[in-house]
């Protein structure tokens, strides 16, 4: 029988689109379909449709998601998820995750809250 880990991605909600840029937005959330618990939810596909490096940042609230998506430096790690251009990654997160990104030019990341690979 599989498990989650080795179904293929079955969206569990809504698109939602972070418009990654110099100044990163203020962070949103992905619904999850209300009816699942969250057991059977809490991974997100996420694509960087851009054509640059989005340092994605998540957290508990818009702010903390905002607040975190910072590139990190030489000795100045940060908790930015880097999404190359062109990246398609499936990662789990809370459900009530909020994100956001930053990039060097306008970047679009689309996020599917999702289950499998």
């Amino acid at each position: 029988m599989a498990n989650n880990s080795q179904i293929a991605f079955s969206p569990l909600g809504q698109t939602i689109v972070v418009a990654a840029a110099a100044v990163a937005p203020a962070g949103i959330q992905a619904p999850v379909n209300g009816k699942l618990d969250a057991q059977n939810a809490g991974q997100f596909r996420l694509i960087n449709a851009g054509t640059t490096t989005v340092f994605l940042g998540t957290g508990g609230s818009a702010a903390v998601a905002t607040a975190n998506a910072v590139a990190p430096t030489a000795g100045v790690p940060t908790a930015a998820i880097v999404l190359l251009p062109g990246a398609v990654e499936i990662l789990r997160f809370n459900i009530n995750t909020f994100f956001s990104g930053l990039s060097s030019a306008a970047a679009t990341v689309y996020i599917t809250p999702g289950q499998g690979l």
